[in-house]
């Protein structure tokens, strides 16, 4: 009994003899990935019409919408194409809107941050010494002082800087205690018989 055969329709030549054969071109489907949207995001950048505040643009809100953005997509990478380009260029920002944004408020509290230490040590020093606040400027003690509260404050500018500084301190020690540690017994010496 020989098998079943198929209609001559639907075998073809390439197919009898394993090659690849073209296939039906797929229906297009919508990405599953979720897509960044905004209102004010229109053909690749910021409409700056409305970010408008008072008659003029909000830096401060394109600057924020520019990063919840740039989150979104770290977060979320998607694929582009030449139909979707991004033509937006953080240039178009004024140059004293980020200067507003990121230095003043960074520049304000290392100055609070200065201005307490100074006055916490210069209160110190009146308290130990008896020298009163301006002829405290004339003693080498006191510039010692003045010199040690602005090193810390600019070296230590964030919570996150104390830990820095800790982990330098145990990486420039761990050779060190690693030497230590070959010179040492482990085990008490006990007399040979």
């Amino acid at each position: 009994m020989a098998p079943p055969s198929k209609p001559d329709a639907e075998q073809s030549p390439a197919a009898s003899n394993g090659a690849a054969i073209k296939a039906e071109k797929a229906p297009a489907l919508e990405p599953l990935l979720p897509r960044f949207r905004d209102s004010r995001w229109v053909n690749g950048t910021w409409d700056l019409s409305q970010f408008s505040k008072g008659g003029a643009v909000d830096w401060d809100a394109v600057i924020d919408a520019e990063a919840r953005r740039r989150k979104w997509l770290e977060d979320c990478p998607e694929a582009t194409s030449p139909d979707e380009g991004v033509v937006f260029d953080t240039s178009i920002i004024p140059w004293w809107a980020w200067v507003k944004r990121f230095h003043l408020p960074e520049a304000e509290k290392l100055n609070g941050r200065a201005a307490m230490v100074g006055f916490f040590m210069a209160y110190f020093v009146d308290s130990l010494t008896g020298v009163g606040l301006v002829d405290q400027m004339g003693n080498f003690f006191c510039k010692t002082l003045l010199f040690v509260a602005v090193a810390g404050v600019l070296l230590v500018r964030k919570n996150e800087d104390i830990e820095t500084v800790k982990k330098l301190i145990d990486e420039t020690t761990f050779y060190d205690k690693q030497w230590q540690a070959t010179w040492q017994d482990e085990s008490p010496s006990q007399p040979k018989n």
